[in-house]
């Protein structure tokens, strides 16, 4: 089982990348590859492709390229034997809201933003990492981010 982390440039100007990945570490996982990555348009609108379209929201594809353009971000691919790899990270990342992330978590531990700031700024929430969603999800970020960046 793999499944594909990024580390948002929020995290990365934070320097918490290294606090990070010691976080993944504690679990039964190996990050099998991992790179620093200039994000350009192209494939941050590929990532989030399925989202824009999901939440058709104006102004969101701006938001995205506001938030990750030209931005340094790390990926990485996380490798393990377990079958609950992307409920185990996804757990350990916490909720989407770092103000409603469990505070054990790596969004309620290191998280400042909310959900609600991020709509009166008109932005992107800022919640430092994302982490596959599925299977299917984690092939297709690996490909991407790992053969085209």
């Amino acid at each position: 089982m793999r499944s594909f982390v990024l580390i948002k440039p929020d995290a990365m100007k934070r320097r918490l990348e290294h606090v990070i990945i010691n976080e993944l570490k504690s679990l039964p996982c190996v990050i099998k590859q991992m790179k620093e990555v200039v994000v350009n348009e192209e494939i941050i609108l590929k990532h989030y492709h399925e989202v824009i379209v999901r939440l058709d929201l104006p102004g969101f594809k701006d938001m995205i390229l506001n938030e990750f353009k030209d931005q340094k971000v790390l990926i990485l691919e996380c490798e393990s034997d377990d079958e609950t790899l992307i409920q185990l990270i996804r757990t350990k990342i916490g909720a989407t809201d770092p103000s409603l992330a469990d505070p054990s978590s790596i969004r309620g531990r290191y998280g400042e933003d909310s959900l609600a700031l991020a709509k009166t700024s008109s932005r992107m929430i800022r919640n430092l990492i994302h982490a596959s969603d599925s299977v299917e999800a984690a092939e297709f970020e690996c490909e991407l981010w790992f053969n085209e960046a």
